[in-house]
């Protein structure tokens, strides 16, 4: 047997989640993807009006960026990832609000707290960013970051936030996470990010979200010239966690793995792809931007996702942002040890401005990934960004 095994995805269909030609939808793995059986599926990603005539689109905060425009926005399907109805929409931040009353949501003096329990298969908690318009000596935005609770799938939202802190002395923040994952005593725990400097860690809760505490660093730049970014962490059966992330130049540039008995101490990150095999077919298409100077060339792996399967496996859903772009993965048939070569769900995508999927397998075996993503539609720098999904089986 080939220590790379081919795999091939089957049956993949492709539909449209959210976004308009005067919207810009993004980053869903900022925020994740739930699965409460039955069909249900909510993914939540960042929503806001842009004018493509005008302006290219910009990623963050300032300089012209989406974010200041947008809300967080949930979508909810009913029947598997098939369709994603308006109606079902509902809005868990808005960042147009002024900084006085995003303060005032944030920053509340001893607000009442709803009784959530997220070991409930109802719940469900997100983490969520945002900026007050200030700045730190050295001119870096001061990020704030906060955990938010829904007891009812995502229906409400509780009217109270948990701030997140950066451990130590690290003067402010930047988290992205991961799904919760609850431990057999009812605590629960996530993969994060904290800039700066550029580290992936873990955070635990034991009163069910009210607060959460810095557990341990699982890996930082060794050079300086990247860092570790994208965590994600899944529970193997025998109780051994894995943390998946993107090695951002600094050793290398790829997607990496590190393992925890006890989520204190973890292994060296190594790589799960390799060099050299690779399905994508190089080169340009029609409608491809990468080249023509509108977008830079991209990068092999971005914001990878891990995901444990029913039969054990282990699928990793990640962005590939040159060309030809699109989305990807690679399956392990044994625990992480080895691992497939890559296989490719998507590579239409007429430029590199998409990504971040989130993923999850739905009761027939199949999996559903949802992510943003660009088509020539017609709207200048290559096209709508919109938030996309596929379904597939391997």
């Amino acid at each position: 047997m080939s220590a790379y095994p081919t795999v091939t995805p089957e049956d993949v269909r492709h539909v449209h989640v959210c976004g308009d030609k005067d919207h810009y939808c993004g980053h869903p793995r900022q925020y994740g993807i739930e699965n409460f059986g039955g069909g249900e599926l909510v993914v939540v990603h960042a929503h806001a009006t842009w004018d493509y005539h005008k302006a290219y689109p910009r990623h963050g905060f300032d300089g012209g960026g989406y974010k200041t425009r947008s809300v967080l926005l949930l979508r909810r399907s009913t029947d598997g990832g098939e369709t994603w109805p308006d109606e079902n929409k509902v809005v868990i931040f808005d960042e147009t609000a002024s900084v006085r009353e995003r303060k005032a949501f944030l920053f509340q003096d001893s607000p009442e707290r709803d009784d959530i329990d997220l070991s409930h298969p109802d719940s469900m908690v997100i983490v969520n960013r945002t900026w007050l318009g200030e700045r730190d000596d050295n001119g870096r935005q001061k990020i704030i970051s906060y955990a938010h609770r829904s007891a009812d799938r995502g229906h409400t939202w509780e009217n109270a936030v948990t701030l997140l802190h950066a451990p130590g002395k690290r003067p402010y923040n930047s988290m992205t996470g991961h799904r919760s994952l609850v431990m057999p005593d009812g605590s629960s725990v996530l993969a994060m990010l904290i800039q700066p400097p550029g580290c992936v860690a873990v955070y635990g809760s034991d009163d069910n979200g009210l607060t959460w505490e810095f557990l341990s660093e699982v890996a930082r730049s060794e050079t300086g010239l990247g860092g570790f970014c994208y965590p994600g962490m899944i529970r193997l059966p025998d109780g051994r966690f894995q943390f998946y992330m993107l090695d951002m130049m600094t050793r290398t540039h790829a997607i990496c793995v590190s393992e925890s008995d006890d989520l204190y101490a973890w292994t060296r990150p190594r790589p799960i792809v390799r060099w050299g095999a690779s399905p994508w077919i190089r080169g340009r298409k029609p409608g491809d931007h990468s080249r023509d100077g509108q977008f830079p060339t991209g990068v092999h792996y971005r914001s990878p996702w891990p995901l444990l399967l029913a039969d054990g496996r282990i699928l990793v859903v990640f962005a590939r942002r040159k060309p030809p772009c699109g989305i990807g993965g690679i399956v392990s048939a044994d625990e992480g040890k080895t691992w497939s070569g890559e296989f490719i769900i998507r590579r239409d995508a007429s430029g590199p401005d998409l990504g971040y999927p989130v993923a999850t397998q739905l009761e027939d075996g199949r999996v559903f990934t949802a992510y943003y993503y660009m088509l020539d539609d017609g709207n200048p720098g290559g096209g709508t960004r919109h938030i996309a999904g596929s379904s597939f089986s391997i």
